[in-house]
């Protein structure tokens, strides 16, 4: 057995995770980024020609989630196009009112149906117009 006051070897203490393992992650950390920054400023990838603010492509697409909005705003004046789909999604929104309200009027509980079976035609259809070149 040992005295207490003797002192213990550096394999004894062991290997301190903070600073020693913190401290050598971070330099590696800091040397790797340099490293790929400096290969960033030397070396530039280019993936294809640069793009020119100034020159619109001839003709973007939007995504197939948007061609029935985006067939509404070609077929429509400008102001139709941007408040009636705002008018659309706040009756969206406020449909199980707008339901009950219809239904009550005019005490059919089909009519509510009818009109969102048509609405989804006239969505499906301007889908398919945009889709179909």
């Amino acid at each position: 057995m040992k005295p207490m006051n003797e002192p213990q070897s550096d394999k004894e203490k062991g290997y301190k995770f903070f600073p020693d393992h913190i401290l050598t992650e971070i330099n590696i950390g800091l040397f790797l980024f340099y490293l790929c920054t400096i290969l960033a400023i030397v070396l530039p990838v280019e993936m294809a020609e640069k793009a020119n603010p100034l020159v619109t492509p001839e003709h973007i697409k939007p995504e197939w989630y948007f061609f029935p909005m985006y067939k509404w705003i070609k077929l429509t004046p400008e102001a139709v196009g941007l408040f009636f789909p705002m008018l659309v999604i706040a009756i969206f929104i406020f449909w199980p009112f707008v339901d009950q309200f219809i239904t009550k009027i005019t005490h059919s509980k089909i009519l509510p149906v009818v009109i969102g079976v048509i609405g989804m035609v006239i969505v499906t259809s301007l889908m398919i117009m945009e889709a179909i070149p």
